[in-house]
């Protein structure tokens, strides 16, 4: 036999070796398959991965607080219908207890993101102990993105420069913010003199950092730069970047003025919706504007207005001035 083996070819003794192998490792798996005994699998005591096992971060997402998401809006739909399923599911999966509030604003007045949450905060203070501030247009894509209770002090900013998608300097802090309750009180809010597209998170970053506030960050996730979907179309909702009359100049250091506790809006309605099974509480607010303080709150097409009856208060000043 070793002579006749010796007499087959190298490569056919090396194809019988091989085939071999294979048929062993199949019949082998189907035991361990069918049979768990093989290996004393049946009583395996192998952990389950409940949040027990996992981490300190995902602990606290769990644990006895509750999230108000609240999402500064006005005319975003198409966003919304995508946005609210979606965090329904994301954070159903890590057991965050969550109130979804988009604050709609109704008035003609520019766009405030800031003013809009700083309203949404008065109107659901008493429901949540921490805060989201979130774009309707941002969704969180990894699991590694815990929308956990932040500690004292230290804003949990998940939409980090080196996450999102296209904002990448690093004193962002757009996107999506946690903090607690008392520390967005501590804070005053946000500026409310922000009217238009952008800034009014940079002015916040500020507060923070003059506050000494520590800003905590996910790690490098391995998701990268697709940790997040951003659903916005710019050629059907463009950005108002405009700054009109002196608001470059007023809105470029730290508002020491304004913030949640000087907000002026009125609720019109509030709506308890069901978008595709998700709950979502509809606050429809009109913000007020101090046009003489703020007049970069109006529209373009106002403008004019705006300045004809700033040249009649002007003109009535100087006429009282002469009589005096």
């Amino acid at each position: 036999m070793a002579k006749l083996i010796r007499r087959l070819p190298i490569f056919l003794i090396l194809k019988v070796g091989i085939l071999s192998t294979f048929l062993f490792a199949i019949i082998w798996g189907f035991l361990i398959t069918f049979d768990k005994d093989v290996l004393g699998m049946s009583s395996c005591k192998c952990p389950t991965h409940d949040y027990e096992t996992i981490s300190d971060t995902r602990k606290k997402a769990l644990s006895n607080h509750r999230l108000c998401i609240l999402v500064p809006f006005r005319e975003r739909f198409e966003e919304l219908m995508e946005f609210a399923p979606h965090m329904k599911e994301f954070l159903n999966n890590q057991h965050v207890d969550y109130k979804i509030v988009v604050v709609n604003q109704l008035d003609k007045y520019r766009f405030n993101r800031a003013s809009l949450i700083n309203a949404g905060f008065l109107e659901t203070r008493s429901e949540c102990d921490y805060v989201a501030m979130h774009d309707v247009d941002l969704l969180p894509l990894s699991n590694e993105l815990v929308y956990a209770f932040p500690e004292e002090g230290q804003p949990l900013h998940l939409a980090a420069p080196h996450l999102h998608p296209i904002y990448h300097y690093k004193n962002y802090a757009g996107g999506i913010l946690l903090m607690q309750s008392s520390d967005f009180e501590k804070l005053n809010g946000l500026s409310n003199k922000y009217w238009g597209w952008g800034r009014e998170d940079d002015e916040f970053f500020v507060r923070m950092k003059k506050a000494k506030f520590t800003i905590t960050r996910p790690g490098n996730l391995t998701t990268g730069y697709k940790s997040f979907r951003h659903v916005h179309d710019r050629r059907k909702r463009p950005r108002d970047y405009n700054r009109y009359f002196n608001q470059s100049e007023k809105t470029r250091r730290l508002d020491r003025e304004t913030g949640v506790t000087t907000v002026k809006y009125a609720v019109d309605n509030v709506k308890e919706l069901i978008i595709d099974g998700a709950p979502v509480t509809f606050i429809n607010i009109y913000l007020e504007c101090n046009v003489d303080a703020t007049p970069w709150c109006l529209q373009l097409e106002d403008h004019e207005f705006y300045m004809k009856g700033l040249e009649e208060k002007n003109k009535l000043k100087d006429i009282k001035t002469e009589k005096t």
